[in-house]
């Protein structure tokens, strides 16, 4: 069994590592990947607690990547942890005053739509401003009652997005982060496996699909494989995205994207009863 895809308690998942390398043992996997989102502190880990097994772990790590309006992951396999640890420091220094000034600039165009904000309001380093900012919206009893009286109804977080902090929308704010190029000019030397994840799948209420044509730009730029297995992805999209690996010679992965949540596929699967059957990308493979 494979799987490229899966989070920790380090990132949002529900599990630590070692519950999650119980969990791999248990279910047999032959190759795995700890792909925390912009982090890869439990990579190390998880290859302690399995090193006396016949289990490959590949370091792997999954970041968010803007690309023009749009925000999109990359799933990245075979570093060198401590030089892709430290582009990694500097990335989430960048995005994390980023953060800071989005989030003042969000609070005042908020304020002058009349809604309250808490004084004290902070960017969550694992959460987007745009929500961190709705939730706070929705925790103010005040601010319900002028959105019902404005709308005819409560707003969750969701319509908050879209009624304010959609592009062109009063509260818009440019989103936080570095944008794709950034993440290859600094990890091109250290890595050949940049893997678009979910290519079908919004990452977030904020967020948009990509399209076939969208996949062809991110390869074109420099991105070098697609992650074709995933609970997510329909068999017409997977139909979709062996074609394009095939056309392109690809590298190609899949994973469960297990995060420990209820509803969750289990580790290895991308579907119920379905196996990631394979994956190649360029120091590994199995076919």
């Amino acid at each position: 069994m494979i799987d490229l895809h899966f989070h920790s308690t380090y990132s949002d998942g529900k599990f630590s590592v070692p519950e999650l390398a119980e969990l791999i043992k248990k279910n047999g996997l032959k190759y795995c990947a700890l792909t925390d989102h912009d982090t890869i502190a439990g990579v190390s880990e998880l290859k302690k607690y399995l090193q006396e097994d016949s289990i490959i772990v590949i370091p792997g790590v999954e970041l968010t990547a803007l690309y023009g309006e749009n925000e999109i992951h990359i799933l990245i396999y075979d570093f060198d942890v401590k030089t892709v640890s430290e582009v990694l420091k500097e990335r989430n220094e960048l995005v994390k005053k980023q953060k800071v000034k989005e989030m003042q600039k969000a609070i005042s165009l908020f304020r002058k739509e009349g809604l309250r904000m808490d004084d004290n309001l902070k960017p969550d380093e694992k959460k987007p401003v745009g929500y961190t900012v709705a939730m706070n919206i929705c925790q103010n009893q005040s601010n319900l009652d002028l959105l019902f009286k404005r709308h005819g109804k409560i707003l969750s977080p969701d319509d908050i997005y879209f009624n304010y902090q959609a592009p062109s929308k009063s509260c818009a704010v440019s989103r936080s982060g570095v944008s794709v190029k950034w993440i290859l000019d600094k990890l091109q030397d250290n890595s050949t496996d940049f893997i678009i994840a979910h290519p079908f799948l919004r990452v977030s209420v904020a967020t948009n699909p990509l399209s076939e044509n969208d996949i062809y730009s991110l390869l074109d730029i420099g991105l070098t494989g697609v992650e074709i297995y995933h609970d997510k992805t329909t068999n017409q999209q997977i139909q979709s995205l062996i074609k394009i690996a095939n056309e392109k010679n690809l590298y190609y992965t899949g994973g469960s994207d297990f995060h420990g949540r209820k509803n969750d596929i289990g580790i290895g699967m991308y579907g119920i009863g379905l196996e990631v059957p394979k994956f190649k990308i360029s120091n590994y493979e199995l076919i």
